[in-house]
């Protein structure tokens, strides 16, 4: 909500202050000619006041940042181009605490890791071309193409491009798993259907049929975040230019049934229930346990696997992400970038700026390459990264010669609302409740009355 008046912090620390200079004008004497003030003593003339300390807010939603933060806010680099600000980070803030504080008009002056066009889309965050534009940092040649273009949305820069940016989709598989269930580790799988007879080799059961490994869950990370689905089958579910969605395409229901098939064979209850095990969860954790064997990630998985679960890493390798069958050879790769966006309702825009200027600099993107396995598409920095320092992370750098369709990613403003209705929906799919079709149908209807419920149209 919009505030144009004082808040309530800003009345009462007005108030304190010229009640403060009322009681001083009451208890003073007499004003001494300007010649005689001029002549006073330096201890008796008025000290000039006290500058506050300022300070910079920043959230975001990835608590695995939290290390490379402390270590970065402790660097004589950060310290010389924030001015001595002190950097106050929180995070593992979830969507619903960021919209809450958006909302009650007291957001952090920073954030990043949120749902970045719908954030713009609500006029919650402010463009900034104009503050990049001043920066003697953030030039377009100094980075990635994709990077610099995915942060333009509707003709105005929704955020300062930091933290991660690269390539986005890779099958990860644990070529151990793979050698133990018979597979040649060295030939991967690129088509669905190879990776589905992956899935089934690697599905392991105990005697009583209990589920004590998986191959792959399809919709688990980047397999899951909608955009990696339509595209594998040559379809992209979102235009952003038209705003039309193709959600409702035969492709997308032979996906949906394809996928569906995953959880058949290791029972959809049993794949629940193993996703309740304390660490187990999704988005990477089953693959660290070594429940999982295969998982479609990003090149952070290598980084971050070894980083968190070393021991399963050095099993680690990658390549494609499968296709349809009618796709075969087709070599898709999906970009994004992350963002700091500056809150409209910020109190400190230009630190919340200096921040993500901040992760452009090479001792903020070694520390994060070091502390999380991150990589942001800066051409120059790029050219140092040692790209065996996490397996599995070579394939990524190397393979990008090789891509045939590039995407970008999360352009939709209600990414996320499809994301949860796609679980739900391929649930019933998994579970024979509805068919693909109709789960392709349901899937959108309900995209098209969260836009018009949105406004969006």
């Amino acid at each position: 909500m919009r505030r144009d008046g004082l808040s309530r912090r800003q009345f009462l620390r007005m108030t304190a202050l010229s009640g403060g200079a009322l009681a001083l004008a009451a208890c003073a004497a007499p004003a001494a000619p300007a010649a005689e003030t001029a002549s006073q003593p330096a201890a008796q003339q008025a000290a000039p006041p006290v500058e506050e300390p300022k300070v910079i807010t920043y959230w975001y939603a990835w608590g695995n940042l939290d290390p490379a933060m402390a270590t970065i806010v402790e660097t004589d680099e950060w310290k010389a181009h924030s001015g001595g600000a002190t950097l106050e980070y929180k995070g593992s803030v979830n969507n619903e605490a960021i919209l809450t504080a958006v909302a009650g008009g007291t957001p952090p002056d920073g954030g990043s890791n949120f749902d970045y066009p719908n954030l713009f889309t609500r006029g919650a965050v402010i463009p900034v071309q104009d503050m990049v534009a001043s920066s003697e940092i953030l030039k377009k040649e100094n980075m990635l193409e994709w990077v610099w273009d995915y942060a333009w949305f509707g003709g105005q820069m929704i955020g300062i491009p930091g933290i991660e940016s690269y390539v986005q989709w890779g099958l990860n598989y644990n070529a151990k798993a793979a050698t133990d269930a018979g597979l040649d580790a060295d030939t991967p799988p690129s088509t669905w259907s190879e990776t589905l007879e992956w899935h089934k080799a690697m599905t392991k059961k105990d005697a009583a049929g209990n589920l004590l490994q998986v191959g792959l869950d399809p919709y688990d990370a980047m397999g899951g975040d909608v955009d990696y689905g339509p595209a594998s089958y040559g379809v992209k579910w979102f235009d952003e230019e038209t705003r039309e969605f193709h959600l409702d395409d035969e492709r997308v229901a032979h996906l949906l049934d394809t996928t569906a098939e995953f959880y058949r064979i290791a029972d959809p209850d049993q794949f629940a229930g193993m996703r309740q095990v304390q660490g187990n969860g999704a988005w990477g954790g089953s693959y660290n346990a070594g429940v999982q064997t295969m998982i479609i990630e990003g090149y952070w998985h290598p980084g971050e696997t070894q980083i968190q679960m070393p021991e399963i890493a050095q099993h680690n390798r990658s390549s494609w992400g499968p296709v349809s069958d009618e796709m075969a050879g087709r070599h898709i790769q999906g970009v994004n970038a992350h963002f700091v966006q500056i809150f409209k309702d910020a109190k400190n825009k230009d630190g919340a700026f200096k921040v993500g200027e901040f992760f452009n600099t090479p001792k903020a993107l070694d520390i994060i390459f070091a502390e999380v396995g991150w990589i942001q598409g800066i051409n120059s920095w790029l050219a140092t990264v040692d790209a065996d320092a996490y397996p599995g992370l070579r394939w990524y750098i190397d393979a990008i010669p090789e891509v045939t369709d590039w995407y970008l990613l999360r352009r939709c403003p209600i990414h996320w609302f499809i994301y949860n209705q796609q679980g739900e929906i391929r649930e019933q799919i998994a579970r024979n409740l509805i068919t693909a079709e109709e789960g392709a149908a349901e899937l959108q209807r309900r995209a098209l009355a969260e836009w018009e419920a949105q406004g969006l149209s």
